[in-house]
């Protein structure tokens, strides 16, 4: 069985992030994802200050585990395009100078018509980002919004450019009442970072985050599928509701 590399996402700390640093060392996590967008970029970062940031991290015996790039409009969206997808391309060269091998991304819902110009253009843009991902080293894993596992398959098997991978999350399948297991069967080749998150749905189909064993994710099965795939990435403790996160994250840790 592989030993499963555990991180966590320093946004969720809600503190500086060199506190966020210790707190992540104190919960026994190994890793740490960094926001490339609001905790740290390459505009704010010298090359002295990122070697003296990667410094800090070793010495709390930590290692990037991975970036995360939140957008505030959907990836398409002409309004800004060009800048947009700029940035998201500095963020993939700076991940990489941070020893982050995936940068995750929530682009939008996918258009579901395949000749739809919404589409085409996604697939243009994602294209774009495959290759630059495949000249300095970072691959770009979609995040869901909306998504089934068969809508991410599909449109990531249009992209030939390079690898675009997913950011895998049991909670997002959960709450949107599909099943994060047969998610994870179908996006098991394409499966770059995964997300250790929980989530509930009730009857009226309304849905919330929960802490990791207290929503409705089958963790046993999807631990056992990522047993199964010989999966090496990184797992990342994620929540971002609840009174007590920090307590909850350590319980993740645990669990």
């Amino acid at each position: 069985m592989p030993q499963f590399r555990l991180a966590i996402a320093t946004r969720c700390f809600r503190q500086s992030l060199q506190t966020s640093f210790k707190s992540a060392s104190g919960l026994n996590a190994t890793g740490v994802q960094l926001d490339l967008n609001n905790e740290v970029s390459a505009l704010s970062l010298s090359d002295t200050g990122r070697r003296h940031l990667l410094h800090h991290i070793s010495e709390l015996n930590l290692s990037v585990a991975g970036a995360t790039f939140p957008l505030k409009h959907p990836l398409t969206e002409e309004t800004e395009l060009d800048r947009r997808v700029s940035s998201l391309r500095d963020a993939m060269t700076f991940a990489y100078s941070l020893k982050a091998t995936t940068l995750c991304c929530r682009v939008g819902r996918i258009p579901s018509d395949h000749a739809s110009k919404s589409r085409q253009l996604l697939v243009e843009i994602l294209s774009d980002l495959a290759r630059h991902g495949n000249h300095v080293g970072t691959i770009l894993c979609i995040t869901p919004t909306d998504d089934s596992a068969e809508d991410l398959l599909a449109l990531i098997s249009e992209i030939k450019t390079g690898p675009v991978g997913v950011d895998f999350d049991p909670a997002h399948f959960t709450m949107t009442g599909r099943s994060s297991a047969d998610a994870l069967r179908t996006l098991h080749a394409v499966t770059s970072h995964v997300q250790l998150r929980d989530g509930l749905r009730d009857f009226s189909g309304g849905s919330q985050e929960a802490a990791i064993g207290q929503g409705a994710v089958d963790w046993p099965e999807v631990f056992a599928l990522l047993n199964e795939m010989d999966y090496r990435g990184w797992l990342t403790v994620i929540r971002t509701q609840g009174d007590d996160r920090i307590g909850d994250m350590s319980r993740a840790i645990t669990f």
